[in-house]
């Protein structure tokens, strides 16, 4: 399953402003990233201060069992499986492609484009269950459970928010295709990468199941709007979560990562202020974009919409609107998708606002100014 390469995304993922500013001529601080997912809200307040001070710490190697900042996760989600902090869940995909038992991978396309690299670089065996348009890209959980039951895959992943898509699940329909997992041996990873910007979070994660063939995924970069330091973690059956200690580079998580992470966990109520606002500025969003002709719109669930280009490649309007100072994700090199759809993020109001017009200017313009 090869996937298609594009000249502003060489690593598969968006944010990289500074690919954009090399191929377009611009600087980097002149670009709108809006091909990155970050909480539009910005860090909680007060957290560059903090790791302002924590600076001298960088002298002394970090705690390679980052236990004040496993204790902060224990306390802030109370998950009811054993920790392990990454550099990022990028790095997490990574280890469990190595660590859990031998046999097949299997994940609905499309879907986040790392757990192929990750599956790749292991050696494993790549299968997909592929979601259809005509669905909305929506999982048809006992059309997937059917492929589990008849591959018996060793590891199953489910992005829950589904990236890019914003395709979301309910609790239980994950759990049934644990439950199906586990009948034939598998585990399932659910990436709950963006759960927390869906104002019912609590009651969608799996943090706190007690299954045994379930490891949870999250990431701390995107809520809490620090990408650049890479911070995530995993939780799930000892077993596993031991196999992952063993392969971890102990200082994968440097000390700045754990002070941030130990800071953003204790405000509680962070990331219900984000969810309540970002909720408000993607309804808005989607709403306006919806009224560009040439475009739809698929229901966005968290901080980021998923759209569909009718007249225009993704790959040609990701140029057009890179001359416009903004960087939107060409979804083409996705498996299961093609060069008509991209995805923006949630940012504030006014650069929301200029997405629109931007987006609406080169749409008109792309079609003759007929539409």
């Amino acid at each position: 399953m090869e996937q298609k390469k594009n000249r502003l995304h060489p690593f598969g993922h968006g944010g990289d402003i500074r690919t954009a500013a090399a191929c377009s001529g611009i600087t980097e601080t002149e670009i709108l990233d809006f091909s990155a997912n970050i909480n539009p809200c910005g860090p909680p307040s007060g957290l560059l201060a903090h790791l302002a001070a924590a600076l001298p710490e960088i002298a002394a190697y970090p705690d390679p069992a980052c236990g004040k900042l496993v204790e902060a996760i224990c306390k802030r989600y109370n998950p009811q499986g054993a920790v392990v902090p990454g550099n990022g869940a990028g790095e997490l995909i990574y280890l469990l492609m190595r660590a859990a038992p031998a046999g097949p991978v299997l994940f609905p396309v499309p879907t986040f484009t790392l757990y192929e690299k990750a599956a790749q670089a292991a050696d494993r065996e790549i299968l997909c269950h592929k979601l259809l348009q005509e669905n909305g890209f929506m999982p048809n959980i006992p059309s997937l459970c059917e492929d589990i039951r008849r591959i018996r895959p060793a590891l199953t992943f489910i992005c829950n928010p589904n990236n890019p898509t914003g395709t979301l699940l309910e609790r239980e329909q994950v759990l049934e295709v644990a439950r199906v997992c586990a009948g034939v041996g598998g585990m399932l990873v659910v990436d709950e990468a963006f759960l927390e910007f869906c104002p019912d979070w609590e009651k969608r994660t799996l943090l706190r199941t007690k299954e045994e063939n379930i490891l949870v995924l999250c990431s701390l970069t995107k809520l809490y709007a620090i990408p650049g330091l890479r911070l995530g973690f995993v939780t799930g059956p000892q077993a596993v979560v031991s196999a992952l200690l063993r392969l971890r580079d102990p200082w994968s998580v440097n000390t700045l990562a754990q002070r941030a992470g130990e800071y953003v966990l204790r405000d509680h109520y962070f990331a219900r202020r984000s969810a309540g606002k970002v909720a408000a500025l993607r309804v808005a969003l989607a709403g306006e974009l919806a009224k560009i002709p040439g475009l739809l719109v698929y229901p966005p669930s968290v901080n980021y919409i998923f759209l569909e280009s009718t007249d225009i490649p993704s790959d040609i309007l990701q140029q057009k609107m890179l001359r416009e100072k903004i960087l939107i994700r060409d979804c083409g090199n996705y498996s299961g998708l093609d060069s008509r759809f991209f995805r923006v993020a949630v940012r504030n109001t006014r650069e929301n606002n200029y997405l629109v017009g931007a987006l609406r200017s080169v749409v008109q313009e792309s079609c003759g100014g007929n539409k």
